[in-house]
């Protein structure tokens, strides 16, 4: 089971956890030396200059994180460095293991999640790397026995997924979001990469300045909160959150507007209205039970900033702190912010810091593990119930045991408990990101899912 050892945990804080955080050039210096870059010479610490690439721009309008190579060899080299996540994992760096098939850990998703595509593809994470890769071969958006795109996926499937992709929206709008997914595969050729963290102002801004949440849907929904939450968590927030496709346009767009409201009570009331004319939305409906359920994203950003945030963000913390390393210096003395991402339990001067420096933990890597273990024994457990309760309500429809009342209320705790629970399994720190809300949210899952089941 995947909870004994939290590959997941792993794999998705050494390479996409943070997602919007890959390039994240904290250490860097200020503007200044020499106009065509390279490195400014000094009597102390060697520090990257800002300069303009040689390398065109691509078709989209980006510099891609190859056109950056020269300028920023360091950050560039470490970003690379996350390409050894594969699907296969890596035998030099046994951290990055190989990737899991979520729905063999999670054997109640075929039942409760059955409508959706996500019941039989569903992996853990690869790298920011194999971000584009990924996206086209899942069984989600692409038919392996036509070798084509599903006529049902759309554009905004490749959201996050490309910096190419983020400028096209940048400069198209909302429309982009309803074209067909192959129309606009066929003009990405980025990854996850600089773009999506500093569209192009690395050429005039080489410091923490130049970091930015590039996703505007996400800037409206974070709405005047934004003066609230750090530049980091921002960007990394901007891909790692809960959405779904708006029913007039099929444009990704946020639950809530402001922190107040990113709370799974919260998201969950807005969904009652949130469909076409004012009517419950609806991800899917499953086939064998008709309850019309939501599918939850990932949501870490909500996890952790929602409501009156996680313990972390009381303290003053935010996503750099935790999940970025701490800035190097190269042989060359250039001062720089390593781009491999690693997860702070594999970070041992964080470690060093979290257990003695701070005082906030004694011993992270066992109070990670024990509030891991808390929550994905409750998963589990409620996922199984979950499973009974779908199948249970799957053959009161098939014999007609339940009147119209009984059914409509059955279907109502169905969707209820599925949100709840929904929301901490698909939260990709097992419930790490803030115990708390893990527990009482799996609480309120459970509570429905029991209710539920007293019909049967």
């Amino acid at each position: 089971m995947k909870g004994m050892n939290h590959r997941r945990f792993n794999r998705l804080l050494a390479s996409a956890l943070i997602g919007a955080l890959l390039l994240v050039l904290i250490a860097c210096a200020p503007k200044g030396g020499d106009a065509q870059g390279g490195q400014e010479q000094t009597s102390g610490p060697k520090t990257t200059v800002a300069a303009e690439p040689t390398i065109a721009k691509d078709a989209a309008g980006v510099w891609t994180a190859e056109a950056w190579k020269d300028i920023y060899p360091h950050e560039y080299e470490t970003y690379m460095q996350n390409a050894m996540n594969t699907t296969e994992g890596n035998a030099a760096n046994p951290h990055f293991a190989v990737r899991g098939d979520m729905v063999k850990m999670y054997p109640m998703l075929p039942v409760i999640w059955a409508g959706t595509a996500f019941n039989k593809f569903y992996n853990e994470p690869n790298g920011h790397n194999y971000s584009l890769d990924d996206i086209r071969v899942t069984g989600r958006v692409w038919d392996a026995e036509k070798g084509a795109f599903k006529e049902t996926a759309f554009a905004n499937c490749l959201t996050c997924k490309s910096a190419d992709f983020t400028a096209l929206y940048q400069q198209q709008g909302n429309a982009i979001f309803s074209q067909p997914i192959a129309d606009i595969n066929a003009l990405l050729n980025e990854p996850i990469s600089c773009y999506n963290c500093h569209e192009n102002n690395l050429a005039s801004d080489a410091t923490a300045s130049s970091v930015t949440a590039t996703q505007t849907f996400f800037k409206t929904a974070l709405g005047s909160d934004a003066g609230k939450v750090d530049a980091g968590s921002q960007s990394c927030g901007q891909c790692h959150n809960e959405y779904y496709f708006a029913p007039a346009d099929k444009a990704v767009t946020n639950p809530y507007t402001g922190l107040a409201q990113m709370t799974p009570e919260a998201m969950y009331d807005y969904y009652k209205t949130a469909g076409k004319d004012g009517t419950p939305f609806v991800d899917y409906t499953n086939p064998n039970t008709g309850t019309q359920q939501l599918k939850t994203q990932h949501p870490e950003f909500e996890f952790v900033f929602g409501g009156a945030g996680s313990t972390m963000v009381q303290r003053g913390y935010g996503c750099v702190e935790c999940h970025m390393g701490q800035p190097q210096t190269a042989e060359d003395g250039t001062i720089y912010t390593s781009h491999l991402l690693i997860s702070p339990l594999e970070n041992e001067e964080l470690l060093a810091t979290c257990n003695t420096g701070a005082g906030c933990h004694t011993d992270l890597k066992a109070q990670v593990k024990a509030w891991q273990k808390t929550s994905e024994d409750k998963v589990m457990a409620i996922g199984t119930k979950l499973e009974t309760l779908n199948l249970k309500l799957a053959d009161a429809v098939a014999q007609g045991t339940l009147s119209e009342a009984q059914l409509a209320e059955a279907r109502e705790l169905n969707r209820e408990a599925q949100w709840y629970w929904d929301f901490v399994m698909v939260e990709n720190s097992e419930g790490a990101h803030n115990p708390k809300l893990s527990t009482d949210t799996l609480a309120k899952s459970e509570a429905a899912v029991d209710k539920a089941l007293t019909y049967f």
